[in-house]
């Protein structure tokens, strides 16, 4: 895979679009087509936006490493903490009090 298809599986995984990548990094989301399209990658700090935005390594987006080095814990409490912004007020005292339950059980 390139850079940008690793970009896409990884927004992928995390639920993201590249519209919300292109507005989390500042840039149009017509650079990521147009990166595609050419198979290049964005200047330095830009890609450094990405694999931040991301959870991983600029390392893994680059491929110069075999695998992600992320670290799976952080990306799956990224991934809920993402989804738990879409809950009202309520929805999180629920989930407090299950997580409260639980940290008692262990």
């Amino acid at each position: 895979m390139n850079f940008w298809q690793n970009v896409d599986y990884e927004l992928k995984y995390l639920g993201k679009t590249r519209k919300e990548l292109a507005a989390a990094v500042g840039f149009d989301v017509a650079n990521i087509s147009f990166g595609i399209k050419r198979n290049s990658i964005p200047y330095a700090d830009t890609a450094l936006k990405v694999a931040h935005f991301l959870g991983v390594s600029l390392d893994y987006l680059l491929e110069m490493s075999e695998s992600p080095k992320k670290n799976t814990e952080n990306s799956r409490l990224s991934e809920i903490e993402n989804k738990l912004r879409r809950f009202s007020s309520s929805d999180l005292n629920v989930i407090t009090t299950v997580i409260n339950a639980l940290n008692e059980k262990y």
